[in-house]
């Protein structure tokens, strides 16, 4: 694996150094809190909501969130080598990283944790999709509320701009403040289509909304959502299904 990459990336020119093009990818994934996949320099490592996300990039260093749970909540040792795949909307970059130590910012029970890796000197794009992402501004429409997880009280409410079975995007007005990585219960109804969901999800960025007085939302769901998988897969099928036929 690790033979290929070189000799791939060698092919595309992208060997020397970090790249502007790897700068602003990396760049774009922190913007977006891109889910992440970590593995072994050897092995694929699908990005997940589960695996942590991209936090920030510094000067010198790529900032990637601890894992939530699974088979790479472990601990990572500086000097390791490793696979690093980083979700987007057409597919995943992937590229090797070195640990170059831990992280953590915040105070308190908004305190995060995650390491510093190394900026990958190339990333190579594949073009596959793992998480069906589907725009629902226009023909769901569905309203979604914001809950606090222990006392529900209300946070805000608003309109699912996006969906896919890692998350969602959110059009909210907002009655607080949220931070990143911050847990809250979302109810969003939707039509026959898509399954109901009343669930925990994690705060992954925040960003004023083109709609005044609003607040562009990244959520990430707290538990794998299959049967919302199934059904966003099944609509997007019947949605090319109906656009070839037009």
């Amino acid at each position: 694996m690790r033979l290929w990459f070189h000799r791939v990336a060698s092919f595309l020119g992208l060997e020397e150094g970090a790249s502007g093009s790897v700068q602003e990818v990396l760049r774009t994934a922190a913007l977006r809190s891109a889910s992440i996949g970590i593995g072994t320099v050897d092995g694929a490592a699908l990005p997940s909501p589960f695996s942590g996300h991209v936090v920030d990039v510094e000067a010198d260093a790529l900032v990637i969130s601890r894992p939530l749970e699974g088979p790479n909540r472990r601990e990572l040792l500086q000097g390791e080598s490793l696979h690093l795949s980083i979700a987007s909307d057409s597919g995943f970059h992937h590229g090797e990283v070195t640990v170059l130590g831990r992280w953590s910012a915040g105070e308190g029970s908004a305190r995060r944790y995650g390491y510093r890796v190394s900026i990958p000197r190339a990333l190579i794009h594949e073009e596959r999709r793992s998480l069906h992402r589907i725009p629902v501004a226009f023909d769901l429409a569905p309203r979604a509320v914001l809950l606090r997880p222990v006392s529900l009280a209300m946070v805000g409410e608003g309109t699912v701009v996006d969906l896919s079975e890692g998350g969602m995007c959110i059009s909210a007005e907002l009655q607080t403040l949220v931070r990143p990585d911050e847990p809250l219960v979302v109810k969003a109804e939707f039509p026959m289509c898509i399954p109901p969901i009343h669930t925990r999800m994690f705060v992954a960025h925040a960003a004023p909304s083109r709609k005044p007085g609003a607040t562009d939302l990244g959520l990430r769901f707290a538990e794998p959502q299959p049967e919302l998988g199934k059904a966003i897969r099944a609509l997007e099928l019947r949605r090319v299904n109906r656009a070839g036929a037009a």
